[in-house]
This record gives structure tokens, C-alpha cells and sequence, in this order.
């Protein structure tokens, strides 16, 4: 029996009513748990994976993986990516979020199980484990060549795994220098660190949540050292609003339906391609050191799109997750 097709309007129509009630406060703060699916970084082995990902392809591409100073963007549920970095030696993290969700017993309970993580020199969980992690490697082995055994050693010397673990008792005193870690939450101004102090910013399915990408690439830009360069996973699918099959449903709604649709949510799909991105990057005098898209099939008709997106190109289309890293050449 064949299903009837769907219209494209009518698919609007859920969405729709769920962005009109987050105007309603007492259903507000329950819907915006649909944002919580972004980050799955409550589990130490997820957030092990992450960061073994961006190091490993950080090497595969000839770029520093060794960083002293990391930065993340929207952590998430935990700071468990963070410290995974700091736990391959890094010596600061810091982590900038628009919400607060990660807590300090969570934190605890993740840096132990990757404590136990990178003694045993677990392999990498894969997509059996994490289906939806991107970017996939051609290889889940432990790095040793990246994380030798000497390097290991050190970096998880009894009284520096102690440090750490002060650092995350006392987490929200930012403004201590010689903590381990400093959690900025919500972040709004370029200035909240030291010009030119970190190594490597990264992100994992944030950025195309962030409202202004040319201010936040523009504050990227302004922390990194020079020579320092940022690892970014991107989500491009629709995601948040549990409704249909049709990954690339939200560029056939109009600005002001999308609009309607984001409703009072603090922050949400920002519906840009991944070739934005890109030209972002180089505005602000990034070189690409490396991409990776992941090309699927276009479910929707090219005249469905709505007028903001009727010139995206072919591959921006098609491009449903896209990585980079890209270098702060001066």
C-alpha cells in the first residue's frame, strides 16, 4: 500500500505550535529540554570518543596534538570533553556555554570512569556504540602514536589527576589561574579570556546552534595563539523537534515562520549552510586545513525551499554533517 505524501506546509504545523507555546511560561522551560539532545556528554565514554576524534584527526592533518590550552564550545550536560583533554596532558580547559547544565557530581562520576578509560588505553567506542557521532575514522584504536605510553604516564601522575579534580570541586572560581578549569556560563564578551592563550578551540554539534557565527568565529580568532587552530563538528540536520524523517525540512520555512517556530527558546537551529562556515573562517583570516562532509540524499524539491535558501548550492544541500579544522595563520 503506498503512503500518501505528505505537503510541506503541513509539516510545518507541529513545529509550528510547539515554538507558539513555548511563549506560554508554564510549558516554556518544559520544551526546551528538546534542546538537551544535542549533547550526550553525561556518558564518559561519549566524551572520550569525542575528543579522541578531533586529536586524532588533528594528527592525521598535521596539526598540534599536544595543545597546553583547550576551549570548547557549548560542553553540555557535563564538562567531560574537557577533561578528557586534560587528562591527555592539556593543562587548562576552558568551556563556554549559553546554558548552564553540566554539575559538579556529574563531573566527578565521568572523570573517573575516563580515568579508567585512558589507563586501560580503551579504543576509540565507534558507530556501533555512538551511531550518530561525526566525524567516523577509518581507524577506533587507541592513539598511541599520539598518547604515547611516556605521555600518559605523566599526564596521569597521581598528584596531577588530584589537581584536576580540585579544579572540578570548585569550578565556577573562573578567575583562578591555577585552576585546572574555567566554565563560563553564558559567555558573552570576546574579552572574558586572554587574547592569543589557547592552543585549540573545539566544538561537537554546537555551531549550528550559535546565533552570531561571525562574532563567535571573530572571538575564536581572538583567543587562538597564532598557529593555534579550531576542530569543529556541525550538525546541518533538523534536530530538537522530534517531528518527521525530513532531515533538511528547515530550509523550506519562510524567516518569519522560522521565527514562529524558534519561538521563546534561548537558542535553536540557526539554519546556516556549511559553505557559511567556511567563508566565515576565511573572512576572519583562518586557513582550511580540513573538511569532511557527509553527503546524503536531499529530501525535499528545490522549489519547496523557502527564499533565503532558494541559491544554496548542490553540495550545501546535500552536506547533512560537516567537520573542520582550520589554522589562525598570523
Amino acid at each position: 500500500m503506498l503512503r500518501k505524501k505528505v505537503p510541506v506546509k503541513m509539516l510545518h504545523l507541529v513545529p509550528l505550535l510547539r515554538g507558539l507555546i513555548t511563549h506560554i511560561p508554564r510549558f516554556s522551560n518544559i520544551l526546551s529540554l528538546n534542546n538537551k539532545d544535542i549533547s550526550g556528554t553525561k556518558s564518559a565514554r561519549y566524551c572520550y570518543s569525542i575528543w579522541l576524534r578531533h586529536l586524532t584527526l588533528a594528527h592525521k592533518h598535521n596539526l598540534e596534538t599536544y595543545p597546553k590550552v583547550v576551549a570548547e564550545l557549548g560542553p553540555g550536560e557535563s564538562l567531560g570533553t574537557g577533561l578528557a583533554a586534560l587528562l591527555s596532558g592539556a593543562e587548562k580547559y576552558y568551556a563556554f556555554d549559553i546554558v548552564k547544565h553540566a554539575d559538579t557530581k556529574r563531573n566527578l562520576i565521568i572523570f573517573k570512569e575516563l580515568l579508567d578509560l585512558f589507563k586501560k588505553r580503551e579504543g576509540i567506542p565507534d558507530e556501533e556504540e555512538f551511531p550518530e557521532i561525526r566525524p567516523r575514522l577509518n581507524s577506533y584504536d587507541f592513539p598511541d602514536e599520539i598518547l604515547t605510553e611516556n605521555r600518559i604516564e605523566k599526564a596521569l601522575r597521581k598528584k596531577r589527576v588530584e589537581k584536576i579534580k580540585e579544579s572540578i570541586l570548585k569550578e565556577d572560581y573562573i578567575n583562578e589561574d591555577s585552576n585546572h578549569i574555567s566554565y563560563f556560563v553564558p559567555w558573552n564578551n570576546t574579552k572574558i579570556i586572554e587574547r592569543e592563550s589557547v592552543d585549540m578551540i573545539f566544538s561537537q554539534a554546537v555551531l549550528e546552534h550559535v546565533n552570531n557565527l561571525k562574532n563567535t568565529y571573530k572571538a575564536m580568532y581572538y583567543w587562538l595563539k597564532p598557529n593555534g587552530y579550531v576542530s569543529h563538528e556541525i550538525d546541518f540536520r533538523m534536530h530538537g523537534l522530534l517531528m518527521n524523517k525530513k532531515w533538511d525540512i528547515h530550509w523550506t520555512y519562510t524567516d518569519f515562520v522560522w521565527k514562529l517556530v524558534k519561538g521563546n527558546r534561548r537558542y535553536f537551529i540557526n539554519r546556516e549552510p556549511f559553505s557559511r562556515h567556511l567563508k566565515l573562517l576565511k573572512e576572519e583570516g583562518f586557513k582550511i586545513n580540513f573538511t569532511k562532509r557527509e553527503i546524503i540524499d536531499s529530501t525535499i524539491e528545490r522549489q519547496s525551499l523557502a527564499p533565503a535558501f532558494k541559491n544554496l548550492n548542490p553540495s550545501d544541500l546535500k552536506t547533512s554533517t560537516g567537520f573542520i579544522q582550520a589554522i589562525k595563520t598570523n
